[in-house]
């Protein structure tokens, strides 16, 4: 294989463009099989459907009541009641039961006065074929049940066996193999060596791809070795429909797709003008179609449903419905440049009447991301960057209703707000909780101009709540507000296990040789940091790391743990999280910032009295940290009501 071919530069075809192309290079002849009728919920017709008998069969009653020739009742009026005789005028039926002979009507039984075992009056005649389901009312045999490629839905097998239909011919599934590659990869559940990734990919290929009605073929890791990808390739060729190459279709030293594709087949298109996705290969191998897709797992979900999704849908004849819509006003600024497509993923909530939206990380292997997204923007090519405050279309990926029941808190960030989360999910609430850990400061600026319902904060507070309420006075003068307590936490430095830099505080930092990972601007951690070194006279230029920001505390902790960084800021239950040792500086309380009308609607009274509930403190006594301290004097909650100018205590 020439070597040059793996340096060549990754296209930049439009998203559009790539899609046409691929549907015009492949004619599918899917073959049809016959399946039983309850199996076939989710199928696709392959050919039309018809009815084999009528339903009902027979006439039938579709009343309880008496069945009668109408003619003979024409005289009954309320003047005149007509008795009529079982067995010579009348015949007691119930719903469903045939019509006897002779009969063309039904009387309700609401209707029907009875004067003796054999004897009844009625006030009013009876009208012909009334209450009455006549032959194939329903269904009529010969008739069309469902036309080909359609796709079978559970109301449709009631149908097709009221139609005397007990298999129906549906598309077989399109059979694709999964093929995940780096020699990096390792099965999920096996312990991981430094360097190596566990590789869950394929696990979601799989089941994406069932969702959408193909058949996924797992086939296993492949290394980053040309010769066992083309052996991977050319066997799943032999029983697969199509194949799905995972990792290696950029132009790295150890990427192989493009290379061997080519050698086996042809290469329809490498590279599309999206971000994230880019280096996307589409192929073909004997006739079938290849899809080489990024490693990065966002990167390859999206590129997965632009390319693959497609080819599904071609193969049954159906078109997928596109997703929902919605304005939203963005809360943040997005960079994108002209000349790329780009999808972002974001948070969505509804406030004040209005949806807005935060962006959400934006690396293609931020899987955590798509996790939690609830929409997707899609920038235009010609779109440059977007400003905070524009309005733009998300594609939504979760239910619109589910977004309206969703408290949306922006700020800093304690396990007691994963409690919150998870106890309002097992009290069966109809609200649920959605937490942006973008720091105190970012979260009040986002709550005073309605970014979000409420935020979170830890800012420094000595525990009586006066320096938290300078801190809301500032960002929020004009708002009437509770302080709900969550949490006092004990609060220090992170540093591994047996403090092997034998650090003892911040002049340590400084020209040491110690590493620091630090948050992010705008957290309340990081101003606590800058006050220290503030007050240390130290440079934060001479600490090592300082630049090095994180945006959580469990990624604090996780730097600590793995040696990339010495030493951290965060709380004791981070450090036990993570097997570190701990170094306290103070214990500070965490709030939640509240607006009066939050914590007067329904959603927000539910929230409150989760706080105050049994089982919050509980769930909050097993974090195992003995010293939590929720709630003062043995209060559920305790909250300040204030507003610029007077302050009051309210709990």
């Amino acid at each position: 294989m020439d070597d040059s071919l793996r340096k060549r530069a990754v296209g930049n075809m439009s998203l559009a463009a790539a899609q046409e192309r691929l549907m015009l290079s492949f004619r599918f002849s899917p073959e049809t099989e016959r399946i039983p009728v309850p199996k076939a919920r989710d199928r696709v017709t392959a050919e039309p459907v018809y009815a084999r008998q009528s339903m009902p069969s027979f006439p039938a009653s579709a009343m309880d009541g008496i069945a009668v020739r109408a003619e003979r009742t024409r005289t009954a009026c309320p003047d005149r009641p007509l008795r009529l005789t079982e067995g010579v005028d009348y015949h007691p039926v119930n719903t469903g039961d045939p019509l006897p002979k002779g009969t063309d009507a039904v009387i309700m039984i609401e209707r029907v006065r009875r004067i003796d075992e054999r004897t009844v009056e009625i006030r009013e005649p009876a009208v012909p074929w009334k209450h009455v389901r006549s032959v194939g009312e329903d269904v009529v045999r010969g008739e069309m049940i469902l036309p080909a490629h359609h796709h079978i839905r559970p109301v449709d097998l009631g149908v097709l066996l009221a139609g005397g239909v007990t298999e129906v011919p549906v598309v077989a599934k399109p059979r694709v193999a999964i093929l995940p590659t780096g020699s990096e990869l390792v099965p999920p559940g096996k312990a991981l060596e430094r360097g190596e990734i566990i590789e869950f990919n394929g696990t979601v290929f799989s089941s994406y791809l069932e969702e959408w009605g193909a058949d996924p073929d797992y086939r296993g890791i492949v290394g980053d070795d040309p010769e066992l990808l083309r052996r991977a390739i050319l066997d799943a060729v032999e029983t697969c429909d199509w194949v799905v190459v995972n990792a290696g279709s950029s132009v790295g030293s150890e990427d192989y797709t493009r290379d061997v594709v080519q050698d086996l087949g042809e290469v329809i298109l490498h590279g599309v003008a999206t971000s994230p996705g880019s280096p996307v290969l589409l192929g073909k191998v004997r006739n079938k179609p290849v899809i080489g897709l990024p490693g990065y797992p966002v990167a390859a979900y999206l590129a997965l449903e632009w390319f693959v999704r497609p080819l599904i849908d071609y193969w049954f004849g159906v078109k997928a419905s596109p997703r929902p819509r919605l304005q939203v006003r963005l809360e943040e600024d997005v960079k994108s440049k002209e000349g790329r497509e780009h999808f972002v993923r974001v948070s969505i909530g509804r406030i004040g009447g209005r949806y807005v939206a935060r962006p959400l990380p934006r690396g293609a292997g931020s899987t955590m991301s798509l996790a939690r997204a609830d929409g997707l923007l899609r920038i235009p090519s010609r779109h440059g960057p977007i400003k905070a405050g524009e309005e733009m279309e998300a594609e939504l990926l979760r239910p619109k209703e589910q977004i309206d029941r969703t408290l949306w808190v922006a700020g800093g960030h304690d396990p007691a707000l994963d409690l919150l989360v998870n106890l309002l999910r097992e009290d069966r609430s109809p609200f649920s909780l959605s937490v942006a850990g973008i720091g105190s400061i970012r979260g009040l600026r986002s709550l005073g101009r309605g970014g979000c319902h409420m935020a979170a904060i830890h800012l420094g507070d000595e525990g009586d709540g006066g320096e938290h309420r300078r801190w809301v006075r500032r960002f929020i003068p004009d708002k009437e507000v509770f302080l709900l307590r969550l949490a006092v936490r004990p609060f220090g430095w992170l540093v591994a296990k047996g403090n092997p830099t034998g650090f003892s505080g911040p002049e340590d930092l400084s020209g040491s040789g110690v590493r620091l990972v630090n948050r992010q601007e705008g957290s309340g951690t990081r101003l606590f940091l800058d006050r220290l070194l503030q007050e240390k006279g130290i440079d934060p230029s001479t600490v090592d790391g300082y630049e090095r920001e994180v945006s959580s505390p469990w990624r604090v902790a996780a730097a600590v743990e793995d040696g990339s960084a010495d030493v951290g800021m965060g709380t004791l239950a981070v450090a036990r999280r993570f097997g570190l040792e701990f170094l306290p500086l103070r214990k500070e309380p965490f709030d939640l910032v509240i607006p009066l009308e939050v914590a007067e609607s329904e959603a927000g009274k539910m929230l409150m009295d989760t706080v105050r509930s049994d089982a919050f403190r509980a769930a909050a006594a097993s974090l195992e940290r003995g010293d939590f301290v929720g709630p003062a004097n043995g209060r559920a909650y305790n909250t300040d009501r204030f507003r610029k100018g007077r302050s009051g205590k309210r709990s």
